[in-house]
């Protein structure tokens, strides 16, 4: 269901949206928990019935409940008679109505409790007691107030109170009428009631319309990110199909856009890889048809008689065995070049003496330096000290790089290495007055595959092109780097610096 980025983008601003809508109303909730409920309503309700019960239940007895109250004592004053009609009529008001009403004294004294909870003489526990409205409003300043009590039981009640006669003033012999409801407690079905419209409806029409906002979100970002995906997908597949000029544009977010140009370096890499491989098969099917040539015509000429006399024989011979072993050149860096490939290049770790085999590859490539007359110099210190490794393979490498700037090398040219220690290892520099590498060519030249002179028509013997690879192969492989410096027309550098270590001398052997 969300395997598509389309649909999972949706879930994703879905999930935000309900968490921070869920939030919100946590907090909302929690916030109008916490908060005392508003009761500006029920006072007006209490009012309301406060008003009714005085102007249409009390008229008939108000009058002579005022005469009786109008002595010394308001208690002492009121009949039994008038005190049981009033009683019965405050009863039958608070039962239809559905409220609690009170009457007591000025100075807080029950005389009537329609719940019972206060008996005659009580004194009720007033908390609150003020002015209800501005004697402005009023037009009978301080005879109408609200309030709030404590019931024997201990709960809370709000109430709105006002003399039964006179209405103009408050004597200290005045009867007060009290209607009374409990304060609201702060259950979960108040706190919806009274603010579930005001908060929680936005909220949920909020939450709507952030639905609507997503769903759209969604499939703007998902034709941002998920088209340019799905176009590097399109070409990766193409070129898994072996086209491998498959390029895509650079849109989309940043992170898009950097995979786009990933993926065109790699397609850049994967067509540059193909083409060396292409050219190395040529190259090695042509390599190796030329000596095999060689060797199957003279040896054809030796065995049909055609060079019969010894000096023919032994120039037949000779071009037969240089063949051979030119094609035992070939099949080793083939060989070097599947070890690479498999990960599977070993090297044997002895204590080398690298100053004595720079000195024997130096002399080795001597007799083809002053064939082709290019001084070959060598400087050598005679205490370098000795490094970890295997001597053949360092053999190899350095041999490769002296005959390569030797063989490009003009006559009349220099070809000098230079060796020296320092804190890291010993730095070994081969440097030539040669033909230079073009720039083009320069970032390239340790790929596999890859040759400077593609035509190599120059030269058809020079090899396969595969020295460079496997000498960077053997120089990691110890631990080091090798880096080129070229200028085309001046010459080629390049640094091998191989690095000291501390292995364990007890299980190293010295090679020389």
């Amino acid at each position: 269901m969300f395997e598509t980025l389309r649909a999972r983008l949706l879930a994703s601003y879905v999930v935000i949206l309900l968490t921070m809508l869920l939030l919100i109303g946590f907090v909302l909730f929690f916030f109008t928990a916490t908060r005392p409920l508003p009761t500006d309503d029920l006072i007006n309700e209490l009012t309301g019935t406060l008003l009714d019960v005085r102007l249409i239940s009390l008229a008939r007895v108000e009058t002579r409940l005022g005469e009786a109250a109008g002595g010394a004592s308001a208690q002492n004053n009121i009949g039994r008679e008038m005190e049981a009609r009033l009683a019965e009529t405050l009863r039958a008001e608070a039962e239809a109505r559905g409220t609690r009403i009170l009457l007591l004294t000025n100075d807080g004294r029950v005389i009537f409790d329609t719940t019972a909870a206060y008996g005659y003489g009580d004194h009720l526990t007033e908390t609150e007691r003020t002015p209800l409205l501005p004697p402005s409003r009023l037009r009978i300043p301080g005879t109408l107030f609200r309030g709030r009590f404590q019931n024997p039981d201990g709960g809370q009640w709000l109430s709105v109170a006002q003399p039964l006669r006179p209405l103009t003033e408050m004597r200290p012999d005045s009867l007060l009428l009290m209607v009374a409801a409990p304060v609201p407690q702060k259950t979960f079905q108040e706190v919806m009631r009274l603010f579930g419209r005001a908060f929680f409806l936005p909220l949920a029409q909020a939450g709507v319309i952030g639905l609507g906002i997503a769903l759209g979100l969604s499939v703007l970002v998902s034709a941002s990110v998920a088209r340019p995906l799905q176009r590097i997908s399109e070409a990766a597949q193409r070129i898994a199909r072996g086209y491998y000029r498959q390029r895509v544009p650079i849109e989309g977010p940043k992170e898009v856009r950097t995979l786009a140009r990933t993926f065109n370096y790699m397609a850049d890499r994967v067509a540059a890889t193909q083409q060396a491989q292409q050219d190395f098969l040529a190259n090695v099917s042509h390599d190796l048809r030329t000596p095999l040539t060689s060797i199957q015509g003279f040896s054809q000429a030796i065995a049909e008689g055609v060079a019969a006399d010894p000096e023919a024989a032994r120039r037949a011979a000779q071009i037969i065995h240089d063949e051979a072993a030119r094609l035992h050149r070939m099949v080793e860096s083939l060989l070097d070049l599947a070890r690479i490939e498999a990960d599977r290049m070993t090297m044997r770790q002895h204590a080398v003496e690298l100053g004595e085999i720079l000195q024997v590859v130096g002399e080795s490539l001597q007799v083809k330096a002053q064939e082709k007359g290019v001084h070959l110099a060598l400087h050598v210190p005679p205490d370098l000290p000795r490094i970890p490794g295997d001597g053949d393979r360092l053999a190899q490498v350095f041999t490769n790089l002296l005959d390569n700037a030797v063989k490009h090398t003009p006559e009349g040219g220099n070809v000098t290495l230079y060796a020296d220690a320092d804190a890291y290892g010993i730095v070994v520099v081969v440097e030539d007055s040669g033909e230079g590498i073009p720039p083009q060519d320069l970032p390239r030249i340790f790929e596999r595959f890859y040759q400077v002179d593609k035509s190599r028509e120059s030269n058809r013997r020079s090899g396969m092109g595969l020295g460079l690879a496997i000498t960077k192969q053997i120089v990691e492989a110890h631990g080091g780097t090798i880096q080129v410096a070229s200028k085309l027309g001046e010459g080629t550098i390049f640094t091998v610096q191989l690095p000291f270590s501390a292995p364990d001398t007890a299980t190293l052997a010295a090679e020389r």
